[in-house]
């Protein structure tokens, strides 16, 4: 009998949950720990943020959710984690022990990074999570009755691009659905040395595709930029050259800004002794194990990409967060899930994370389909696929993604089978 609690909120979590339920015996429980109540795709928050998707309809209701699946469950946040004990404490003073730890909690928004940053003003907004989402939508619909000035921002360690060019894209589109365009000047803030960089170092032609995109849409860009700091009408911008020295200073004039800032590992993973790195991922071996604490996995943006040789090999002058696509998240939750229950079985584990990208950005009346094996350059496959198709099927595969969780599969016999046959599984096997 053992015991399995995964913490986090989320698609990641939920998977993860979904997934080892399917593999592991009935003697063996799991226990997810969310300090949120609802399961939400960050890829559809954007959309959230503009007004063209209702909250509603896009998340999933984790409390019927467990009981239809028959888990357990616990709404709280994390306060400690004591790996020697097996023990994670919830703020409300809960103690949950554990056999085995899932670590799905993603990155937390470090808004302090960035001096002036007073989101109580009204100006600048964010797609980060389901409550700053729906915050923006509320400021957005007051910013088209009074329209001016837009910036979309990510800030140096910011992970989520795919995020800020579906946003600035599809928001540049609805402005001119709107007959508002002209009277919004729109500006890309990015810490990326080129756009197309996507913190993987561009796929393809991704330069030359947004490069292109952006010009034909009159939307002027700033790359190798951090912001120093924000007030209640502009971005003050610092950026700098391809060797990393300050070139000059700018500021931008705003009157609604949406920004991704730097991302950090929640506090309570930061306090263990030798479970991350300096900058707080965790550290982990090929298997997703931590190499400290054999019994703790992770999954997600909280893991060390570059342990696991999925970052590009040459650093950027700016800080680039590691990203981290639906696709890849996947891989590494049949990656553990697989694991977990061959230790459980008294086996090795033997499944490793392929490290394949594919991920859509959509572009408001088209998009772009992005694909990637490996995610980390060079590349057997480097491929993008543009055109209106795209933006059709991103909205089908929302739909698609919330109806198989609420249905509990994970990953269909037709949906295995079209990544094969695209040479793109998820996860790979080696003997142990």
């Amino acid at each position: 009998m053992a015991h399995i609690v995964i913490t986090g909120h989320g698609y990641t979590a939920v998977t993860a949950a979904l997934q080892l339920k399917q593999l592991i015996s009935d003697e063996d429980w799991i226990t997810v720990i969310s300090s949120e109540r609802f399961g939400v795709a960050k890829s559809v928050l954007p959309y959230v943020g503009m007004g063209l998707r209702p909250i509603n309809e896009v998340r999933v209701e984790l409390k019927s959710l467990f009981r239809k699946f028959d888990l357990k469950y616990i709404f709280a946040n994390i306060a400690e984690l004591h790996p020697k004990r097996r023990v994670v404490v919830t703020e409300t003073g809960q103690r949950v022990p554990f056999d085995y730890l899932v670590i799905a909690d993603g990155m937390e928004p470090a808004w302090d990074h960035i001096p002036g940053l007073n989101r109580s003003h009204g100006m600048v907004h964010s797609t980060m999570d389901e409550d700053e989402a729906m915050r923006t939508d509320l400021e957005f619909r007051d910013f088209l009755l009074s329209p001016g000035p837009l910036t979309v921002a990510c800030a140096p360690g910011s992970n989520d691009f795919q995020s800020a060019y579906q946003y600035v894209l599809s928001v540049d589109y609805l402005l001119r659905r709107y007959r508002l365009r002209d009277k919004v000047p729109i500006r890309f803030v990015t810490a990326e040395p080129f756009l197309g960089h996507l913190g993987i170092g561009g796929i393809g032609e991704s330069n030359r595709l947004f490069e292109g995109v952006f010009r034909s849409r009159q939307i002027h860009w700033i790359c190798n930029a951090a912001i120093d700091r924000v007030d209640e009408k502009a971005f003050h911008i610092v950026y700098f050259d391809e060797d990393g020295v300050q070139r000059g200073r700018k500021e931008v004039e705003t009157r609604f800004g949406v920004i991704w800032p730097a991302m950090r590992a929640s506090s309570y993973l930061t306090k263990v002794e030798g479970l991350t790195d300096q900058s707080g991922l965790i550290k982990t071996n090929k298997f997703l194990q931590s190499t400290l604490y054999r019994n703790i996995f992770a999954i997600g943006e909280v893991v060390a990409q570059d342990r696991l040789e999925l970052m590009p090999l040459h650093e950027t002058p700016m800080e680039t967060g590691q990203p981290c696509s639906d696709f890849l998240r996947e891989s590494m939750t049949s990656t553990v899930a697989g694991n977990l229950a061959e230790i459980l079985c008294q086996r090795y584990p033997c499944y490793e994370p392929t490290g394949n990208g594919f991920f859509m950005i959509d572009f408001g009346d088209r998009g772009a389909a992005f694909l990637a094996v490996p995610q980390r350059p060079p590349r057997n496959i480097d491929r993008i696929i543009s055109g209106r198709f795209v933006h059709v099927m991103q909205r089908r595969m929302e739909r698609y993604h919330l109806k198989k969780l609420r249905a509990g599969v994970t990953e269909p016999m037709l949906e295995r089978l079209i990544f094969r046959l695209m040479k793109m599984p998820r996860i790979k096997q080696k003997a142990a």
